[in-house]
């Protein structure tokens, strides 16, 4: 197990071997709580927390160097409930801020399924502002962005995309005809889903944010820190930020996708092949720290029809139906007045033009009145005879 510490509470973070450390890591990104890592592994407690801490800001410093200069057409952002410590209603005025409800911000990519973006804080609009700013610096083409109801994204878009952005919200009207069991299983009609336009002109049939709260139902798998009803809640901001950047790391990185047949990291061109959490591991640990993503300059995408950027960068006008415009209308042009002769000969009788031939052409309705008539099939070659 390697050296132990000088309280005798198993081996330092800073000393565990490679293999206890991804033994600890595998058990915490398949939502394993701390204390039974402690009995699964022998290691101390704090020497896990510690290490999960160190690991996940590697994690976080890792994601800041391979996931930018994206060109994601479609992105879904939502936001996901837990606490830190308590939850809101029971926080004092004695208790540290950070405690209470936090919420993680999520960017995701319609296509590779790829986290782009996170953040992690209250939901307020500075940690919004922040969370637009960071998914702005990882981006190079204008994408379509789809959120739910927040209002706090309208002026974060706004400010980090300048209203150069497709954006609509998706609202789901879950009070909207409670059924007895409405807690778990709300009633969904026609009313269920509004779809909305803020910024631009966004198709309504790409507007979804089905894919972003399937990745936060696998997030409460992966970390076991935002699990409802049970015991693994975080009890400070940073371990909770790191939890969250490991599971990220490992959603991107190791998991393969039921329906791309490859990691997100791979469908978004940032890796070559599926790394194990060993590699990971290694990975993050030897991250040196670096500067976060700055903003590239956008650039459109594919489009059908003509665009023209608007001045002032105040956004792009599109085609939005397509179709050819009318010509305009030709006036009518006068016969050309023949001249006259001044002697004029008497003219020479026309003779009729001969008469074609009539082509015989097929009566499409007398062809398919006739029936059809039946015709004997031999299934044993040409000899009728039956074999004696």
């Amino acid at each position: 197990m390697g050296p132990r510490s000088g309280r005798g509470k198993g081996p330092v973070a800073n000393v565990l071997p490679m293999e206890t450390r991804v033994r600890i890591a595998s058990a915490l990104v398949e939502g394993t709580s701390v204390r039974a890592v402690e009995r699964m592994t022998g290691v101390a407690k704090s020497t896990i927390l510690r290490f999960a801490v160190e690991l996940g800001e590697g994690c976080a410093r890792l994601h800041n160097r391979l996931v930018q200069g994206l060109c994601e057409p479609d992105i879904e952002l939502d936001e996901q409930w837990s606490f830190i410590a308590k939850k809101d209603k029971r926080v004092t005025a004695e208790d540290p801020a950070e405690y209470g409800d936090v919420f993680t911000y999520t960017a995701f990519a319609k296509g590779s399924k790829l986290v782009i973006s996170y953040a992690v804080g209250k939901r307020d609009q500075a940690t919004t502002d922040a969370f637009l700013a960071d998914l702005r610096a990882r981006v190079l083409v204008v994408p379509q962005i789809t959120s739910d109801g927040l209002t706090l994204y309208v002026p974060a878009v706004e400010a980090s995309f300048r209203g150069c952005v497709d954006y609509g919200m998706v609202v789901k009207q879950y009070g909207h005809n409670k059924s007895p069991d409405h807690k778990y299983e709300p009633a969904r009609d026609a009313n269920f889903i509004r779809k909305t336009a803020v910024f631009g002109a966004p198709d309504p049939k790409r507007m979804s944010t089905s894919g972003v709260e399937r990745y936060h139902l696998t997030a409460r798998h992966i970390n076991g820190r935002k699990r409802r009803l049970a015991l693994s809640f975080s009890k400070t901001m940073r371990s909770h930020r790191a939890a969250v950047a490991l599971s990220v790391a490992t959603y991107n990185l190791t998991r393969v996708h039921a329906s791309l047949r490859v990691s997100p990291a791979i469908a978004a061109g940032l890796v070559a092949e599926l790394w194990s959490v060993e590699d990971l591991v290694r990975a993050a640990l030897a991250e040196p720290a670096a500067a976060p993503p700055v903003p590239q300059a956008l650039t459109l995408p594919a489009q059908a029809g003509p665009v023209r950027q608007l001045p002032g960068g105040k956004g792009w006008l599109r085609l939005v139906s397509g179709g050819s415009a009318p010509s305009a209308p030709v006036a009518p042009q006068p016969p050309p007045v023949a001249a006259v002769a001044t002697n004029p000969e008497p003219a020479a009788p026309q003779q009729p033009a001969p008469r074609a031939e009539p082509t015989r052409q097929l009566d499409l309705l007398a062809w398919r009145s006739k029936p059809r008539q039946p015709k004997q099939l031999s299934l044993f070659g040409d000899d009728d005879g039956d074999e004696g």
